[in-house]
């Protein structure tokens, strides 16, 4: 998952440090920039190649390929700088002989990195990795079909969810009659579908709403067409001609027809999994940077209508209204996280009568997944077909492995969707994190540091450098990947963590 992250570390340091450093090296230098640009390419095209390795063995083993080259690539760097160093320091005679023999080491080692980058190209269309940007894999499709939400399929055990219900309720049906977005926000597994799916079908939301409620499963696959139909279909009953008629419209006519409908009317509309800002404004066809431009599809009759988003990210939240202040997902306390895993593993019996030694291991295990819900319920359901404490002990010892691999819907799969959708400047400095130990809790001017040393953070005119890795920081919070443990008195990070599972 880390090479495409791998090249564009590569090409920064090609970009910032070799072309300058090449006049020690004059005869290499054309080899240089000529590996530079073909680096900078195979760039572009991985970052659409990561999102499919997970859906395709051809393009993940491809992909893997070209990780070996590029730390060849990463060698010669290295090689390139010393004798660019070292030539600085000698002295004349010594140095025209050892400018020789550089060039010479350096220039083949080029060619031969450049012959294996030509070989595994053309090798690419002997796989039949042609157009990475089209299509669906069916490993991909089945992910996102078993992601998909239905507010009918409500969750029957909930824990730690009816506090957060009741103000949800509230928020939805009094208060401000203007047309609002209210958001949750949280990583992956953390419960905002299942929150969502409790208020939707809530009695008081029922009758506060009664006619004009929907529920759109939008995922980062986002669709406006689909999202309009969905809608169409579950708020209003079209005769056999109608429903002809609005199949053949396109896109922006269903929109105006969506919003022709609901003017008159109090809607609910909850859009489950919304991935980005982009994704916001086509579906509710925004076209001003306003933040009280409501766009043109979901009108505002001043009667109390409500869109309820769930999404990882707290700046699509805001996007989406920066006037409401997103409801920020928290993870299961020590208590409510063994309640939720006995009546899981335990199926509801009194987890008490249970062997000391087994009741033990799953409080361990419970431990491990730090409040996250989604692993809770994984376990628990993995766990309750056998009460043996041999196999209960073979999943404690390997549970990120028995989380990852159990099912498709795997926990382990549902939190690689966020590190597949970062952009390329956030994954290395995201992969960084794994150096830390299991639990620590990171000193944020440390991270920053480091991040900075390691070449993580571009250099900006008109800003410092610590000032972007901040900014990287913001956005990895945000992005819900690490957990803030402690902020300044000014509202600055000073300390973090991730999460065990992530």
């Amino acid at each position: 998952m880390a090479t495409e992250a791998v090249v564009s570390f590569a090409v920064e340091r090609f970009g910032d440090m070799l072309i300058q450093e090449a006049i020690f090296l004059k005869g290499v230098r054309g080899k240089v920039e000529r590996l530079n640009k073909d680096l900078g390419a195979m760039k572009c095209f991985l970052e659409e190649a990561e999102k499919k390795q997970e859906e395709d063995v051809r393009v993940r083993n491809w992909v893997s390929e070209i990780r070996d080259a590029v730390y060849d690539v990463e060698d010669t760097i290295d090689m390139f700088i010393l004798n660019a160093e070292s030539l600085r320091t000698d002295y004349f005679l010594k140095g025209v002989f050892k400018k020789l023999i550089n060039r010479h080491k350096v220039g083949k080692k080029i060619e031969d990195i450049q012959l294996t980058l030509q070989d595994i190209s053309n090798r690419r269309e002997a796989l039949g990795i042609k157009n990475i940007g089209e299509g669906t894999s069916g490993s991909g499709q089945m992910l996102r079909d078993l992601r998909r939400s239905s507010p009918r399929a409500e969750e029957l055990v909930i824990v730690g969810l009816t506090q957060e219900a009741d103000k949800l309720v509230k928020q939805l049906t009094v208060g401000d009659q203007r047309r609002r977005v209210i958001s949750l926000v949280g990583m992956g597994g953390i419960g905002k579908s299942t929150l969502a799916k409790k208020v939707y079908n809530h009695e008081q939301i029922v009758e506060h709403f009664p006619d004009c409620r929907a529920w759109i499963y939008v995922s980062q696959d986002c669709r406006p067409r689909e999202v309009y139909m969905q809608i169409i279909n579950q708020v209003s009953a079209p005769t056999k001609e109608q429903a002809e008629m609005i199949e053949k419209y396109g896109e922006n006519e269903l929109g105006d027809f969506l919003h022709d409908h609901l003017k008159e009317k109090r809607y609910l509309i909850v859009l489950d999994d919304v991935w980005r800002c982009a994704d916001w404004d086509f579906i509710a066809k925004v076209s001003s940077n306003d933040p009280d431009c409501l766009g043109n599809v979901f009108p505002d009759g001043s009667n109390g209508s409500r869109l309820l988003l769930t999404t990882r990210y707290k700046d699509v939240a805001l996007h989406a209204d920066a006037r409401t202040i997103p409801r920020e997902m928290r993870l299961l306390s020590k208590k409510q996280r063994w309640d939720l895993f006995c009546r899981k593993a335990f199926l509801d019996a009194d987890s008490e009568s249970y062997p000391p030694d087994l009741k033990e291991l799953g409080e361990e295990m419970v431990d491990k997944c730090n409040g996250l819900p989604l692993a809770i319920v994984v376990l628990g359901g993995l766990l309750s077909r056998n009460m043996s404490h041999t196999e209960w002990k073979k999943v404690h010892d390997n549970i990120s492995a028995y989380l990852a691999k159990e099912g498709q819907m795997g926990v382990m799969a549902m939190l690689n969707l966020s590190y597949i959708d970062l952009p390329h400047y956030l994954k290395p400095c995201f992969l960084h994190l794994s150096l830390f130990p299991e639990d620590y809790v990171i000193s944020s001017r440390k991270l920053l540091l480091l991040w900075t040393a390691e070449g993580f953070v571009p250099e900006q005119n008109e800003r410092r450098m610590k000032d972007m890795a901040e900014v990287y920081l913001n956005e990895l919070i945000n992005r819900n990947l690490i957990q803030v443990v402690r902020m300044s008195v000014n509202a600055r990070v000073t300390k973090c963590r991730v999460h065990d599972l992530v």
